[in-house]
């Protein structure tokens, strides 16, 4: 009985582990977004994150990509191979939108290395379910 009850405690820690890395959030940017965020400390400034991921949503020649969660408002930048992973998503390069994607991966501070990246939803920048908006 104590050897069924271990080992369904230990099967229900691993597939909680296997849920750990998977989370939605915004792409953007990446080097934009952290441009932005740097001047969030200041007192003049008041720091806005939704309109800095609508203005830091990714373009045709966005190289560098992140990924702002979306409970918690914390950016993750990618990996050399998420990047890669979110440059085959072909986001649209006119800069109209914005994309909310799911990402599966381990996170390491800021960082997260991108097992696989999707795209949930796409929504006009300035239009309704934009963030902020």
């Amino acid at each position: 009985m104590a050897r069924i009850l271990r080992l369904t405690c230990l099967s229900c820690l691993v597939s909680m582990l296997g849920f750990a890395g998977n989370f939605s959030g915004w792409l953007v940017d990446s080097k934009c977004f952290a441009s932005l965020s740097s001047f969030s400390g200041t007192p003049e400034s008041s720091w806005d994150a939704n309109s800095a991921i609508r203005y830091c949503s990714p373009e045709k020649k966005t190289h560098s990509f992140a990924v702002v969660r979306q409970d918690d408002g914390s950016p993750f930048r990618f990996d050399p191979a998420g990047n890669e992973k979110a440059l085959d998503l072909r986001v649209n390069a006119d800069n109209k939108f914005v994309y909310l994607v799911n990402v599966a991966g381990q996170t390491d501070r800021h960082l997260v290395y991108v097992r696989a990246i999707s795209i949930s939803k796409r929504f006009c920048r300035t239009g309704k379910g934009a963030p902020g908006l």
